[in-house]
């Protein structure tokens, strides 16, 4: 009886809206919460841009940051950071080197965990706005796309010896 209880009143919570619909038949705007969420996309879109300038185009980011630790910077070099004396054989650096804290032993591990925090974060906030109408869905799809690639070509271009001259 207690289990049939919980799971109506669970049925019931979830089928009623926290939030009321504020905005379903109005203009799409650029309000505060576009900005910070934007602004997450394009934090997103550099680090994805970042780390594809350390993967495929080291040398020309090495030569415009010649001081750049490549231990740090140099995937190809820095992905052994996460262990005992740089030997996969040696095991993890420290506790969770090779999984959860793998973000403090190099930059590309680091650009993904800031990329999927900014993700996952301007998903979150995106949830709390609510319900609306399809078309501000549309809207903020383009918006949120821009933002990503503008983040990306910020990162990215500069490095890439074929565009960045």
């Amino acid at each position: 009886m207690k289990l049939n209880l919980l799971t109506a009143l669970l049925l019931i919570a979830a089928m009623t809206h926290a939030q009321p619909n504020t905005d379903t038949k109005g203009k799409w705007k650029i309000d505060r919460n576009k900005l910070l969420t934007g602004g997450l996309v394009f934090t997103a879109g550099a680090s994805k841009g970042f780390n594809e300038t350390l993967s495929f185009h080291w040398k020309e980011f090495h030569r415009k940051f010649p001081n750049a630790n490549a231990a740090w910077f140099n995937p190809s070099v820095s992905w052994k950071n996460k262990y005992k004396n740089n030997d996969p054989s040696a095991g993890a650096k420290f506790p969770l080197s090779t999984s959860v804290l793998v973000m403090f032993t190099d930059q590309y591990h680091l650009n993904n965990f800031i990329n999927k925090l900014a993700w996952g974060s301007a998903l979150i906030i995106k949830i709390g706005e609510g319900k609306k109408s399809f078309k501000h869905y549309l809207f903020d799809f383009l918006y949120y796309t821009l933002c990503h690639q503008a983040g990306f070509a910020a990162t990215y271009y500069p490095f890439n010896k074929y565009r960045g001259k």
